[in-house]
């Protein structure tokens, strides 16, 4: 178990030196990262990668059947996993970078373990330099919070090497999450709607809450 930090300068993220090619050498080798986005401390790996997969899914401890987000650099680059139309592709263009999940219809490119049981995957752009940089360096990388299944989800790093130890390669260190709770998920599948309302405000992205 290794850990690494980052700081916040002027919006960049600033690595201890070697740590940003390390963090993304991690994940390229099929490891676990643990880095930080604007609502909470993200477990990152490559999503096309199975044994990554598979070892995410062990390190959680969650059941297989249950997809994880990914976190993509832009909208353009949520494009080669989810089927974006052109009123998504504008509402995303308003809204992104944000503290929002944003469900779509998987490309046929997106990897089966990131496909829920109702044919979605889950996107993020956070705001969040670490999280984007890993995402503009690597590709898609997992969003899914770090933590043991059914334990709390850490806004702090130190939370989720309590949690995990040795169960992840590396540790992106870059202080408390400024939001601090989980995102706001809009299904963008059809008509726009908000799913879960934690971060952002339905009513501050012009939506009404519906029951999915």
């Amino acid at each position: 178990m290794r850990v690494v930090r980052a700081v916040m300068i002027e919006g960049q993220a600033v690595f201890d030196a070697g740590a940003a090619d390390e963090a993304v050498a991690a994940l390229r080798n099929g490891g676990l990262v643990v880095y930080p986005t604007d609502t909470l401390y993200a477990l990152g790996a490559d999503p096309f990668n199975s044994a990554a997969m598979d070892r995410l899914f062990a390190a959680k401890r969650r059941p297989a059947g249950q997809p994880v987000s990914v976190v993509v650099a832009s909208v353009d680059a949520a494009k080669e996993l989810a089927v974006v139309s052109p009123r998504a592709e504008e509402l995303c263009r308003r809204w992104l970078p944000a503290p929002l999940t944003l469900l779509f219809r998987p490309t046929a490119q997106a990897p089966r373990s990131i496909v829920s049981a109702q044919d979605t995957v889950a996107i993020r752009v956070p705001r969040h330099a670490v999280a984007l940089f890993l995402a503009k360096r690597f590709g898609p990388v997992t969003a899914t919070s770090a933590n043991v299944h059914g334990r709390p989800s850490p806004v702090e790093c130190a939370e989720a090497q309590e949690q995990f130890g040795g169960a992840v390669d590396l540790y992106v260190d870059a202080g408390p999450c400024p939001v601090g709770q989980e995102s706001t998920v809009v299904d963008l599948t059809g008509e726009p709607r908000v799913i879960r309302e934690r971060a952002v405000a339905a009513d501050r992205l012009g939506l009404v809450r519906r029951n999915r």
